[in-house]
């Protein structure tokens, strides 16, 4: 057995589901804008630009997430949010950064509308549960 499976045995389950992970990584991404804003307020535009590359990061993972084909018009409006929120905040600026977040905070706030739904069906196994495979590759 490999060192990677043994490790996975001896790891207790964390109780995760799906969104709690997509509203944890919001939690982030929005989080790494406060303080790119508080860096770009405090002058330090190479501590924005790092918040700034992180966030972008994170958005690329939600997007890679998004399947279009289970509801294109919805995952459609969403990927293009994504891509207009990564676009905007290639170039760091207070402004840029507040675009971003008030998208992401907008997404973030509907996903936690149903959240209490979605964990229920994911629970009674109506959506496949998160592995905690997935766990480590989506916080990495």
């Amino acid at each position: 057995m490999n060192a990677y499976r043994r490790y996975q045995q001896t790891q207790p389950d964390t109780g995760w589901t799906r969104m709690d992970l997509l509203l944890a990584l919001y939690d982030k991404a929005l989080e790494h804008l406060d303080r790119a804003e508080a860096a770009l307020g405090a002058g330090d535009t190479s501590g924005a630009v790092a918040r700034v590359s992180k966030t972008q990061h994170i958005i690329m993972a939600l997007a890679d997430g998004v399947r279009v084909e289970v509801n294109p018009e919805v995952n459609t409006n969403i990927l293009r949010l994504y891509e207009f929120a990564v676009t905007t905040l290639s170039k760091p600026t207070v402004e840029s950064v507040a675009s971003a977040r008030k998208i992401l905070r907008t997404l973030r706030e509907g996903f936690e509308a149903v959240r209490v739904e979605a964990n229920e069906l994911e629970r009674a196994g109506k959506v496949a549960a998160m592995q905690s495979g997935q766990l480590v590759a989506a916080t990495a």
